[in-house]
């Protein structure tokens, strides 16, 4: 199969999820953004990575709603034309916007460090500046030899 079908068909998977996720009436769903879908090279297993926003509790009952959710969904995807076998569906969590936003959180409170500490801000003054590396002279060439 071509590279690009895969990427189209990549695509395309990741749309309908992302349009039919809101029209669930699964209770247990969470406030959920899906972030991007990896398609096996045959067309038959598709993952689809997802986050959510909530506690550990309420990210563990959108996992279960997204699972009661699977064959719908799959059902869903068998209708569309540009399929002829819908792939079976995994919803796997992703945690980097998390993690993202923990290391945000780091860099903000190191930036106002520095800005509450003028002085460990300035430069040193007691140090000399390194001086500047010093190339040698190109070798001569033998006119003779060249």
């Amino acid at each position: 199969m071509s590279r690009r079908r895969l990427e189209r068909v990549t695509e395309l998977i990741h749309q309908e999820i992302s349009k039919r996720i809101p029209f669930l009436k699964d209770p247990g769903l969470g406030f959920i953004t899906i972030l991007g879908v990896r398609l096996s090279q045959d067309f038959m297993q598709a993952k689809v990575f997802y986050s959510v926003l909530g506690s550990p509790d309420e990210q563990e009952r959108t996992q279960q709603a997204l699972d009661r959710a699977r064959s719908y969904l799959r059902g869903q995807l068998g209708k569309l034309e540009s399929l002829k076998m819908s792939p079976e569906l995994f919803f796997v969590q992703d945690h980097s916007p998390e993690e993202a936003a923990k290391v945000l959180e780091v860099l903000n409170k190191l930036e106002k460090d520095r800005v509450d500490d003028p002085i460990a801000s300035e430069p040193d003054s007691s140090k000399a500046p390194m001086p500047e590396p010093v190339t040698p002279p190109k070798a001569r060439r033998n006119r003779k030899n060249a």
